[in-house]
C-alpha cells in the first residue's frame, strides 16, 4: 500500500455541502486521528477495524461517510428504494442509551440532506407495537440492539434484502456472552455481499473470530492512546463500612459540577441512593431494572445538568457522550477489567480534563491489581488514604445480620423460560396419552379396595435362573416350597354339611350392602348361621317350588296357607326353619 497523507480539513474528504454544513452547525474544526484515518477507506467500499480510546470521535467517523453514500445511493435507486420494510444501513449497538444517542448524533447531521434520510431506533423495554408501525415505511439508518433486532424480524416488520452496510459499534461488548448468539443469528439473516465496520475501544481475544469470519481484506485501525493522558486517576483504600460516607465526603467536599458513580449491581444503586438521600445529597439511580421512559429521563436531566450526581451500572459505561463531565467515582469496580477503560472514558473527553477516582476496600485489592495488568496502566497507581477514613492494616470481621435475609426469587433468563415452558407442554401431552383410570361408585362413595396383581404378572423362580441372594442349586427346592405353601395357605372349601368355615373364598369382602343399597363396612365378627346348619341352596330352592306346583288344587283357606309359606320362603330367618317348610309341604 501506498503511505498517502491524512486529511487536513474535512473539506478534504469530498463531502456532499449538506455534510459539511452539518459538521460545521456541529462544530466541529478539526478531524480527529480515527477520523483522518477511517474514512477514506469507507468512502471507497472497504471493510474497517478501527480501535480507539473513548471520547476520539468514533460515532462521527462511521456516521459521515455513511450520510454521504446513502445520498448518492437515493439518488441513483430513487427516493423510494428503501420502502416495504427494506433497511440500507444497519447498526447494531449494545446498549439502549447508546443507540439512542447515536440515533440522535445521525439525526443531527442529516437535517440538511435532501431528499430526507429517514433514521430509527429501536430497542427493548418499550411496547415492540409503535415500531412495528414506524418501519412500515422501511429506513435508510436503523440502530438497534440485537434482541429488539430479532423480534421485528419474527414479526415480519423488517427486510434485510437491499442492505449494503453493518456497524457493529462497542464489539467488545457484543461479542461478549450476553450478546454472543444473538449476534450469530443477526448474521444469519443478513446478505453475504455488504460492507463491514467495526469500531471498538478495547481489543479483546473473543472479537479474533469475528474478524476472520465477516471482514474481507480489512482495513485495520489501531489508535493507540495519546501521552498526554488527560484523565487524572486516584485511588483511595477504606473499610467496606466507610464507604458511603466516604463517597458523601467527597460529594460535599469538592465543587464538582456534575459526578458519575458507578456500581456493579442494580440493587446497590438504588440503596446508594436512599443513603446519600439520608445525608442531605439528591441523586438518581440508572440501571438495567429501570423502566425505558425512567432511563431515558435519567440520563436527559444528567446530560441537561438538571441532576448532579446520577449511580448507574455499567449501562452508562459505553459510548455515552457528557459534555464536561469533571469527575467519575468507581463506588465498586467493574467484573470485567476492559470495562474500567471504558467508565472512566466517560470523563476527559474532546481534549478536555477529567478525575477518576475508585474507592477500594481489602477484598479489591487484588481485583484492582488485575485492572492495572490488563489495562497496562504502569506504573501502578498509588493506594491513597483520606484522613479520618484510613483504611486498617487487616481487613475487619463482616457485621453480622439481626434480620433474616428475604429470599428474592431470581428471575429467569429468556432461554431458561422457554426450557421451563417445553418441559411443561411435554408432561401435559403425556398426561393426555396416558390411560386415564374409570372411578366406579364404590371408589367415590370411600370404600374401594385395591386389588392385588393377578398371579401371572408375578415372578416365578424359573429352573436355571436364580434370583439375588440365591445360589442355582437352591431353585429346585425353593419352587417346591413355594408350591406346598400354596396349597397350605388356600382357604378350604365349604362342605354341603356345612363343616368347614363360613367363608367360601379367601380375600372375600368384609362388608355386606345395606337395604337401602349402600356399601358400609361391617365386620362380620359373628356368622350368620351356624356351621352345623347348611345355607339353603338354590337347587332346594327349586325342589320346593316344583314341590308346591305338583299339589292338588287347594281351596280358598288353603291359597292363604300358600300365601303364608311362600312369604315366609322368599326371606328365611335360618336354615332350621327352611327345613320345616318343606316337611310340611311334602
Amino acid at each position: 500500500m501506498k503511505k498517502t497523507s491524512k486529511p487536513q480539513q474535512f473539506s478534504d474528504f469530498k463531502f456532499s455541502p449538506a455534510i459539511l454544513t452539518a459538521i460545521k452547525q456541529a462544530g466541529y474544526k478539526k478531524p480527529t486521528e480515527v477520523q483522518s484515518t477511517a474514512i477514506p477507506p469507507i468512502m471507497q467500499g472497504r471493510d474497517v477495524l478501527a480501535g480507539a480510546e473513548t471520547g476520539s470521535g468514533k460515532t462521527a467517523a462511521f456516521a459521515l461517510p455513511l450520510l454521504d453514500k446513502l445520498i448518492y445511493q437515493k439518488r441513483e435507486e430513487g427516493e423510494f428504494a428503501a420502502k416495504g420494510n427494506q433497511v440500507r444501513a444497519l447498526i447494531l449497538v449494545p446498549t439502549r442509551e447508546l443507540a439512542i444517542q447515536i440515533n440522535d448524533e445521525i439525526t443531527a447531521y442529516a437535517k440538511n440532506i435532501t431528499p430526507k434520510i429517514r433514521t430509527l431506533s429501536v430497542f427493548g423495554g418499550v411496547k415492540i407495537n409503535p415500531q412495528m408501525m414506524a418501519l412500515r415505511g422501511g429506513a435508510d439508518v436503523l440502530i438497534a440492539t440485537p434482541g429488539r433486532l430479532l423480534d421485528l424480524y419474527s414479526q415480519n416488520a423488517i427486510k434485510f434484502n437491499k442492505l449494503q452496510t453493518l456497524v457493529l459499534d462497542e464489539v467488545d461488548r457484543l461479542v461478549g456472552e450476553g450478546f454472543k448468539d444473538e449476534i450469530e443469528e443477526v448474521f444469519k439473516l443478513l446478505p453475504n455481499k455488504r460492507q463491514n465496520l467495526m469500531f471498538t475501544a478495547t481489543y479483546p481475544d473473543s472479537i479474533r473470530y469475528l474478524i476472520r469470519r465477516l471482514l474481507k481484506q480489512p482495513v485495520i485501525i489501531n489508535i493507540n492512546p495519546s501521552n498526554d493522558f488527560l484523565i487524572d486517576q486516584r485511588v483511595f483504600t477504606v473499610n467496606r463500612e466507610k464507604k458511603t460516607a466516604l463517597l458523601a465526603y467527597l460529594l460535599n467536599e469538592f465543587d464538582w459540577k456534575q459526578i458519575l458513580v458507578f456500581c456493579s449491581a442494580k440493587k446497590t444503586c438504588d440503596n446508594l441512593v436512599r443513603k446519600l438521600e439520608n445525608q442531605g445529597i439528591t441523586a438518581v439511580a440508572m440501571h438495567g431494572n429501570k423502566e425505558q421512559r425512567a432511563r431515558a429521563k435519567a440520563l436527559r436531566e444528567f446530560k441537561q445538568g438538571k441532576t448532579r450526581v446520577l449511580i448507574a451500572t455499567d449501562v452508562a459505561a459505553r459510548g455515552i457522550d457528557i459534555e464536561q463531565l469533571p469527575c467519575v467515582i468507581n463506588y465498586e469496580l467493574p467484573r470485567s477489567p476492559k470495562d474500567y477503560i471504558h467508565r472512566i472514558g466517560r470523563t476527559g473527553r474532546a481534549g478536555e480534563s477529567g478525575f477518576a477516582i475508585s474507592l477500594i476496600a481489602h477484598h479489591e485489592y487484588a481485583h484492582f491489581s488485575v485492572i492495572e495488568k490488563h489495562c497496562d496502566i504502569y506504573p501502578s497507581l498509588e493506594r491513597e488514604q483520606m484522613e479520618g477514613f484510613e483504611a486498617d492494616a487487616t481487613a475487619p470481621p463482616p457485621i453480622q445480620r439481626t434480620t433474616a435475609k428475604k429470599k428474592v426469587k431470581k428471575k429467569l433468563s429468556k432461554k431458561k423460560r422457554l426450557r421451563l415452558q417445553e418441559k411443561k407442554e411435554k408432561a401435559k401431552a403425556a398426561e393426555k396419552l396416558a390411560p386415564q383410570k374409570v372411578w366406579t361408585e364404590k371408589e367415590e362413595e370411600g370404600t374401594f379396595k385395591p386389588k392385588t396383581k393377578p398371579a401371572s404378572t408375578q415372578k416365578k423362580i424359573v429352573a436355571g435362573s436364580a434370583p439375588r441372594g440365591i445360589r442355582k442349586g437352591q431353585v429346585a427346592s425353593i419352587s417346591q416350597e413355594s408350591k406346598s405353601n400354596s396349597y397350605k395357605n388356600k382357604p378350604e372349601k365349604k362342605s354341603k354339611t356345612g363343616s368347614s368355615s363360613a367363608y367360601k373364598k379367601q380375600g372375600s369382602k368384609p362388608w355386606s350392602k345395606s337395604k337401602s343399597g349402600s356399601s358400609s363396612y361391617k365386620k362380620q365378627d359373628t356368622k350368620p348361621w351356624s356351621a352345623k346348619e347348611a345355607k339353603p341352596t338354590t337347587e332346594k330352592r327349586k325342589e320346593a317350588s316344583t314341590s308346591i306346583k305338583k299339589t292338588k288344587k287347594s281351596t280358598p283357606s288353603d291359597n292363604k296357607k300358600k300365601s303364608e309359606s311362600t312369604s315366609q320362603s322368599v326371606k328365611p330367618k335360618n336354615a332350621s326353619i327352611w327345613g320345616e317348610v318343606l316337611k310340611n309341604k311334602k
